[in-house]
């Protein structure tokens, strides 16, 4: 059994049938791990959305910031962008089916046996693992229970700065946001949601989130989402995935 890393599809299902095509995926044999933002983009995402929940146990998605935006729309909280490619979810008759699946999705996944560590943009550098586990757990039991509307209410992406007293939602927000927004950060760890691009393009001062100096989970092998697009040179334990439409993955264990 080959299991394969995938950066976010966007709802590009036909990008996604050609990658599956090209490392001829065998579901009978073989896992696939998706990194988030599965939707939004692209023309199909109710494809995308339906195909990877269909795989069942032979496929892993955690959550990416699409699905989180994807979820405030339906629960009536967040108005739609001009980009969006959601209103054939919101109106599918699976829909309820659908969102209930998302909402039982992780914002991480370890796997013990491989050695590697599955999240969408990043794990913040102050964070141990098992403090990482732990504040995803807090999350993800806020979207699986009856707390999901109010926790929908007050998602904010402002909340930029971790420290061990927040409460509340701003605690949610700060969790759910840099497990699925972080991209860059300063020396600090305090978070910067408008840089992405090239790390030599930024300002000064900041830095891509795995090179904050003495990161709780150096020990880790992570792979993420590469929506950034850093163009960074390798760093020990990181594997950034490109987006779906690039036609790569990543072998993460036979």
């Amino acid at each position: 059994m080959t299991t394969y890393a995938i950066g976010s599809v966007n709802g590009d299902y036909q990008a996604l049938l050609r990658l599956l095509e090209k490392i001829t995926f065998n579901p009978d044999v073989d896992c696939l791990w998706f990194s988030g933002n599965l939707v939004n983009g692209g023309p199909d995402s109710l494809a995308v959305l339906r195909l990877v929940k269909d795989l069942g146990k032979k496929a892993v998605s955690v959550l990416g910031d699409a699905e989180l935006y994807l979820l405030q729309r339906a629960a009536g909280v967040a108005e739609p962008n001009a980009n969006d490619t959601l209103d054939e979810i919101l109106n599918a008759p699976d829909r309820d089916e659908l969102l209930k699946w998302l909402r039982q999705r992780g914002l991480i996944h370890h796997d013990s046996k491989r050695k590697f560590t599955l999240v969408h943009a990043g794990i913040p550098g102050a964070w141990s693992f098992s403090q990482a586990l732990t504040f995803a757990c807090e999350v993800e039991s806020a979207l699986a229970s009856n707390k999901y509307q109010a926790f929908m209410e007050n998602r904010r992406q402002d909340q930029t700065r971790w420290h061990a007293k927040l409460t509340g939602w701003k605690r949610l927000n700060f969790i759910a946001n840099a497990y699925t927004l972080m991209k860059y950060c300063n020396e600090q760890g305090k978070l910067d949601f408008l840089a992405s691009g090239a790390m030599q393009n930024q300002v000064e001062g900041l830095m891509p989130w795995y090179r904050q100096p003495e990161r709780g989970t150096a020990h880790l092998h992570i792979l993420f989402a590469d929506d950034a697009g850093f163009a960074d040179q390798p760093c020990p334990g990181i594997y950034p995935l490109p987006a779906v439409d690039k036609l790569r993955v990543l072998t993460v264990g036979d």
